[in-house]
């Protein structure tokens, strides 16, 4: 292959992959030539209106949209392409996920997670072959894709490298020294709204904060409530060795509690004030 790889961003609409998108349209960074959304089908409403204001802006700069969900037979399982559906369709459908488990002596642990691999990595993974012009399982030494991660500085401990030679992985945000906070005032200096965060509702990643975020979100809260409840009244038919939560806690979502540490009088040391003597 002699033509110049392709530029993929892999979009999550979230705020770093979005102001990556915005960047390129500004021309503060290389153009992508193609964009890739993975779907598992179970994103907040903000995350896919959000994703609308941004479909125009890619057609206006001919940069093509693809849209990606995980769909296909598994030796094991079949995935349709929706996280929540999946597990109410499938027994075992939801220990893809990783789930905080309590087993009967009261120790807690958590299943190893699979859901991303499923509904993001390989979809994209297959759209990327299908751009590099390669058939399956066809391989090549050749870069044929340069694949635009929306990581930032902060979180570059994220960065890997990819399990195929003809894929590159580029950070712009890392690159640059960009944090997930520099991302949201630079949207802000450009007139941009501020970009919704991307995860699943049911996510059982998420920090107390993302919790209470999500609480704001009436119809959200009340699905992962719902999925979290859900969890336990399947749960004997899982295999799982112990009983699933969403929340770290190991506690019904309902009930666990989401206050800040302020809120339940906890003080750390730098909570009164700040002297500016430290040196961090």
């Amino acid at each position: 292959m002699t033509d110049k790889p392709l530029r993929v961003l892999s979009m999550g609409a979230g705020v770093q992959s979005t102001t990556l998108l915005y960047m390129m349209l500004n021309g503060e960074i290389e153009k992508a030539d193609h964009v890739v959304f993975a779907d598992t089908g179970w994103e907040p409403q903000n995350v896919y209106d959000h994703l609308d204001t941004l479909k125009p802006l890619m057609l206006e700069a001919g940069i093509p949209f693809h849209y990606v969900t995980a769909k296909g037979d598994y030796p094991s399982r079949k995935i349709t392409g929706n996280l929540r559906a999946d597990f109410i369709n499938d027994p075992k459908g939801f220990a893809t996920m990783p789930l905080h488990i309590l087993d009967e002596n009261g120790k807690r642990g958590m299943v190893k997670r699979q859901c991303t691999y499923d509904y993001k990595i390989q979809p994209v993974l297959l759209k990327l072959r299908e751009l590099a012009g390669l058939a399956k399982g066809q391989r090549s030494k050749e870069t044929r894709i340069i694949q635009i991660m929306g990581i930032s500085w902060d979180e570059s401990q994220r960065m890997r490298d990819p399990a195929f030679s003809w894929i590159k992985n580029e950070y712009p945000l890392v690159d640059k020294r960009i944090t997930r906070t520099d991302c949201i005032t630079w949207c802000a200096a450009q007139g941009f709204n501020k970009p919704p965060r991307s995860a699943c509702i049911g996510c059982p990643f998420k920090s107390n904060e993302e919790w209470r975020l999500l609480k704001e979100m009436p119809v959200e809260w009340a699905d992962a409530v719902e999925f979290d409840t859900l969890l336990r009244l399947k749960n004997d038919k899982k295999g799982l060795r112990g009983v699933a939560y969403l929340h770290q806690s190991c506690v019904p979502l309902a009930e666990a509690d989401l206050r800040t540490d302020s809120e339940k009088g906890i003080w750390g040391l730098f909570d009164n004030e700040c002297e500016g003597m430290c040196g961090i």
